[in-house]
């Protein structure tokens, strides 16, 4: 439906069958908080080629979801992981605005600059490509399509 809000409220990342991060969808998009999450937003790709953002690559070992290890089940492939981390299962805690991280290191970590572009604006040619198609359906041609700043075909 048109002009109808479909998308969710919350979000919730899952790593190996454990929630490590809950929030709104706003919140979680524009501040990341734990590892796991950072790592799978900056990998999302974005269509502005010039934009600048840090892609976080994971190393270290994937360990299996049969047989997660103990402690953080993250913590083999975490760049902030601490001893605690190879033992303790962190708790999923809340702040007062609702968002639950599961990270002994949350307080600690460094802010998720860059991950997504902040100015959320697409390229300029990204820009036309979305306004050529976002226009009303009045005046298309037969086929449904407009050609958008194209000459017409010469005669023959």
């Amino acid at each position: 439906m048109r002009g109808q809000h479909t998308s969710a409220d919350t979000e919730a990342v899952v790593h190996l069958g454990v929630i490590v991060e809950t929030a709104d969808t706003q919140a979680l998009f524009a501040s990341p908080r734990h590892p796991y999450s950072r790592a799978l937003l900056s990998a999302i790709p974005v269509p502005k080629p010039r934009a600048k953002r840090s892609r976080i690559v994971l190393q270290g070992e994937m360990p299996s979801a049969l047989n997660p290890p103990p402690g953080c089940r993250f913590h083999t492939r975490c760049p902030y992981v601490i001893d605690r981390c190879r033992t303790e299962p962190p708790q999923l805690l809340s702040d007062a605005a609702g968002h639950a991280t599961a990270c002994h290191r949350t307080v600690e970590l460094p802010p998720p600059d860059a991950i997504i572009p902040s100015d959320g604006a697409f390229s300029p040619a990204l820009e036309r490509l979305v306004a050529a198609f976002s226009g009303s359906a009045e005046g298309a041609g037969p086929s449904g399509v407009d050609i958008v700043g194209a000459a017409p075909p010469a005669a023959m």
